[in-house]
């Protein structure tokens, strides 16, 4: 079994002894675009992202859906109640367009058909999304930026060691690489995740802190101006007004109906956990 996906299983093992229903599971961040790094200096964590079904006792209650972050002996995996899940889905938030892209995945087999019913609409959902898309894409990179020399308490040691984060700076052209790649070149979007290898050596360089303070605060600034520009072609391209988004109803109607047959079983007495 790949080793990623091992850690998945485990993780939802962990995760279901502590009474949750774990419907899908998946890796994000750097192993989805071949940007992890093992090495003495630097050791990517395995990050993952868990979604969970809530009981019928959490809708009676009225319960705040769960959405919070845990750390587990590998990363951090974000654990979110479907609902929130599906919200910020169809917000085109790219941390959460990737889960519906990664190739380290699972679906537990009671919720297989719905999830199924979601990686065939995921390119339609996705173009719909489009100008969303560009606009959280950009807004990303911007959040990026502003962490890029800022102390934070989880990257003050590279700021006090560089100056910069360079995770910040490589995670700024990575979406700058992405957005062109579907926007300008219309490159599929399961393509467009992995960076080609021409751009892997410098991303390399940047996410381990190679190019000088000066020299990095230099290219960010470049990328965030083009980006910038290039956001707003595209938006102008763009006529919301006229987009079907009925799209958004199918997601949200397959996410209700996870909800709703894990329900039906509860309520039979069916132990499906």
């Amino acid at each position: 079994m790949n080793t990623l996906t091992s850690k998945l299983k485990k993780q939802k093992q962990i995760l279901e002894l502590q009474g949750y229903t774990v419907a899908y599971i998946c890796i994000y961040g750097s192993q989805n675009y071949g940007l992890d790094v093992y090495t003495d200096e630097y050791q990517s964590d395995v990050d993952m992202k868990a979604i969970i079904v809530p009981t019928l006792d959490d809708l009676i209650k009225n319960s705040k859906p769960v959405s919070t972050t845990i750390e587990t002996k590998w990363g951090q995996c974000d654990l979110k109640d479907i609902r929130s899940y599906f919200q910020t889905l169809l917000k085109a938030n790219p941390a959460y367009i990737e889960t519906l892209y990664t190739d380290y995945y699972i679906v537990d087999d009671k919720f297989t058909n719905e999830f199924n019913n979601i990686f065939k609409l995921r390119d339609k959902l996705v173009e719909t999304l489009s100008a969303q898309f560009i606009r959280s894409m950009y807004g990303m990179m911007c959040e990026k930026e502003k962490a890029l020399c800022h102390p934070y308490p989880t990257i003050a040691h590279k700021i006090e060691k560089f100056g910069y984060d360079g995770k910040q700076a490589h995670h700024i052209f990575r979406l700058w690489y992405m957005m062109q790649d579907y926007f300008r070149y219309e490159i599929p979007l399961t393509q467009c995740m992995f960076p080609v290898s021409s751009q892997i050596s410098m991303l390399m360089n940047l996410k381990l802190n190679k190019p000088t303070l000066e020299t990095a605060i230099e290219m960010v600034k470049e990328t965030m101006k083009e980006a910038r520009q290039f956001k707003d072609i595209v938006l102008s391209e763009i006529d919301e007004s006229k987009i079907d988004y009925s799209i958004k109803d199918k997601f949200l109607g397959l996410s209700q109906e996870i909800i709703k047959n894990k329900i039906i079983k509860e309520c039979r007495g069916v132990n499906i956990d």
